[in-house]
């Protein structure tokens, strides 16, 4: 009979939340009624502030007897809990005695109505303050700040806002499981009903010491065992089951994350390992792998040509081909663009009139065209030169010092060149620089070993004899090569390897 007096009761209570915003609206809107009815010109407001206080104050006394049934299931801040219930009968008093004192007023007792107007304004901030605490033990105590500008912040005296976007994993193995992947999840799912403010079920999941001391029905999961844990278990349950959890209306996990949940809890629940000490399966191992951070593994240049940029004026491509120059995108879809200059042409001149499409161009093919050490002033202006032809051209050393403003200069063709030992110098500043074609200069082997060396990162073909340094090419290899490097020519192939 307890049990079900208990249910009754509590039945009753869960109708709080619903009611509890009547005798707000009630009460506000009859003292604006009651201060705006003190001017002549809305005096025929006060026949209306009699009726809404009555209603207010009715709904005050229903709000706090239901919220008292409420707070009988338990599971909230007791401090907080109390504020609230004792500021919430007072509101409910303080209405009821307002409503009197009105009444006593209109009967013609002017010394009533200082009364009435005192403990109305009372009134009023006795249900300021049962509702900020009654919107602490909902929504957290910080709920007020939890979103506030960090510039509102600062005037507040209060420490800048925290920064809770979701925080890619950048070294898998080396994630700790709890702190990187399963702290955020129950945090984002279990932590707004299970915290030092609002423990449901006794249970509070905010910190390590609270999920490993359980709630009041015991532990809710079993190191090692995920199928006898609690909390595996009511995740599993149909949504509107009343232990289904989280509850329904409220944030759902993922399959991935009751995944990762279930896989954590089968490893033994540990807190301090991380992903790299623990045994995944393919299913869990196809989880994690979304988790890292898709640019993590990617070169500066993959990032580069992976990222938007603004498109060509199409006036400016139409005049630059106009000229003889060949333009086209990277890929579909992409404003990276690639140029190749006609057989022959004046380089020189044909450089200097791209400069309109610096921001865009990443692959420059010069190859083959009357380009001197003059054209390769220009390159500087541009920074997002990844690929560079300059191969049976007459640059020599003293237009490779202009390179080295090329921060994501990737390949490099100086076949055919003037170009020697000296300015090799140059080119050890590229950090990026991945492929450099060498054959048929004045570069030795000696000069591209210890290019090599100065760079490990570096493959150097010089297509001569062979030397110690395995990233320097032979004349061997130059067809394998120039294989590769027709392969690598395809924009879609290239841009695939970037974008993610």
């Amino acid at each position: 009979m307890d049990q079900e007096a208990s249910d009754i009761v509590l039945f009753f209570g869960r109708f709080h939340p619903l009611i509890l915003h009547l005798p707000i609206g009630f009460l506000a809107i009859a003292f604006l009624l009651e201060i705006l009815s003190r001017f002549e010109r809305f005096k025929s407001y006060q026949p209306a502030v009699e009726i809404i206080l009555l209603l207010g104050a009715g709904s005050a006394v229903v709000a706090a007897g239901l919220g008292y049934m409420l707070a009988q299931g338990g599971g909230y801040n007791d401090e907080l809990l109390s504020l609230h219930q004792w500021l919430g009968i007072g509101a409910a008093v303080a209405s009821v005695l307002s409503f009197i004192l009105l009444r006593q007023a209109r009967a013609g007792k002017p010394i009533m109505d200082k009364a009435y107007v005192g403990v109305f304004s009372v009134t009023v901030l006795v249900l300021m303050g049962a509702g900020h605490y009654g919107g602490s033990l909902t929504h957290g105590s910080d709920y007020l700040t939890q979103y506030m500008p960090n510039p509102l912040r600062k005037i507040a005296g209060l420490p800048p806002k925290e920064n809770k976007e979701e925080k890619r994993i950048t070294n898998l193995d080396e994630a700790v499981v709890y702190t990187d992947i399963i702290h955020p999840i129950l945090d984002a799912r279990c932590v707004s009903c299970h915290n030092d403010d609002k423990k449901k079920g006794e249970l509070m999941m905010h910190t390590i010491q609270a999920l490993e001391a359980g709630g009041e029905n015991g532990p809710i999961f079993v190191a090692g065992n995920a199928d006898e844990s609690p909390m595996i278990q009511r995740v599993h349950l149909p949504e509107d089951d009343e232990d289904h959890m989280p509850p329904e209306g409220k944030s759902q996990l993922t399959d991935e994350q009751i995944t990762l949940l279930t896989w954590w809890v089968n490893e033994g629940a540990p807190f301090d390992k991380k992903v790299a000490d623990l045994t995944a399966d393919e299913e869990t191992q196809a989880v994690l792998a979304t988790l890292v951070d898709p640019d993590a593994n990617k070169t500066e240049v993959e990032k580069l040509l992976s990222s938007k940029v603004a498109p060509a004026d199409e006036a400016t491509l139409a005049q630059l081909e106009k000229s003889g120059a060949l333009i086209m995108p990277l890929a579909a879809n992409v404003s990276w663009l690639q140029v190749s200059l006609p057989a022959r042409g004046p380089g020189d001149s044909l450089v200097a009139a791209l400069t309109p499409v610096a921001e865009q161009l990443t692959w420059l093919d010069l190859g083959n065209t009357q380009t001197t050490d003059e054209a390769l002033k220009a390159l500087p202006t541009f920074k997002n030169l990844t690929r560079l032809h300059l191969e049976n051209t007459q640059v020599s050393d003293a237009g490779l010092q202009y390179l080295k403003e090329l921060p994501y200069l990737e390949y490099l063709n100086l076949y055919g060149t003037q170009v020697s030992d000296e300015g090799l110098e140059s080119l050890t500043r590229l950090k990026n620089l991945r492929k450099i074609y060498l054959w048929q200069t004045n570069v030795t082997t000696e000069a591209a070993a210890q290019l090599t060396e100065a760079m490990p990162d570096l493959e150097v073909n010089i297509g001569l004899e062979a030397t110690p340094q395995d990233s320097v090419k032979t004349a061997e290899s130059v067809d394998k090569d120039k294989k590769e490097t027709a392969a690598a020519e395809s924009p879609e192939k290239s841009l695939a390897a970037a974008t993610p």
